[in-house]
């Protein structure tokens, strides 16, 4: 059998189809997750601020889509998303009854997957995905929250409370309560206190 050779040419098609095949998989892999997240890539929108969406209510198996989606950034390995376990167990107590509204935590460690559910009953991970995810969300740090309504418009995004106010700075308690009083607003029909505030923790990688 004569020896097997490749012309320039033939390499040059060789390499561009490796390619080509794959930044395909690459597309089609951040795509599945657009797809389950329900969400557009910023980059390929016109108005970036606009292109945060919910979860896909039907991908979270529910009978009746919530008219309030809160998404927490959250991760055990963070102590700062730990110390807000007792204030989500009791958002959740208040909020978790009511079907208007689904509290979700993307979860950004990797320890998840055996412990789904630390922080809130409906969690998922972003694992390795986290930054793509975090980029479209634009997530900073852990914890973040989102309210995102029906319409896809982002509600309020930041801060849970201001208990912790910079880096590694934090007070006694919380004298704001950010997201407890936006949740309380919507529930009944008021104009909101906040709609952004600078949420401070544990950076996303």
């Amino acid at each position: 059998m004569g020896k097997f050779q490749l012309t320039r040419l033939q390499w040059f098609n060789l390499i561009l189809l490796v390619m080509l095949v794959s930044i395909a998989g690459i597309s089609g892999y951040r795509g599945l997750i657009a797809h389950f997240l329900n969400v557009r890539d910023s980059s390929s929108t016109a108005r970036p601020e606009s292109s945060i969406h919910r979860l896909h209510n039907a991908a979270l198996d529910l009978e009746k889509p919530a008219l309030y989606n809160v998404v927490f950034f959250l991760s055990k390995d963070c102590p700062l998303c730990n110390n807000y376990k007792p204030l989500l167990d009791t958002l959740h107590a208040i909020y978790g009854q009511d079907p208007r509204f689904l509290l979700v935590g993307l979860r950004t460690d990797v320890s998840v997957a055996s412990d789904s559910s630390y922080f809130l009953p409906v969690e998922y991970t972003a694992g390795k995905d986290v930054a793509y995810i975090a980029r479209i969300y634009g997530a900073k740090v852990t914890p973040e929250v989102f309210v995102i309504d029906s319409n896809n418009r982002v509600l309020y995004s930041g801060a849970i409370d201001n208990w912790a106010y910079d880096t590694g700075k934090k007070r006694t308690n919380a004298t704001e309560n950010y997201l407890k009083d936006v949740l309380f607003a919507i529930k009944r029909g008021q104009k909101l206190p906040y709609t952004q505030t600078r949420a401070v923790g544990c950076f996303i990688e």
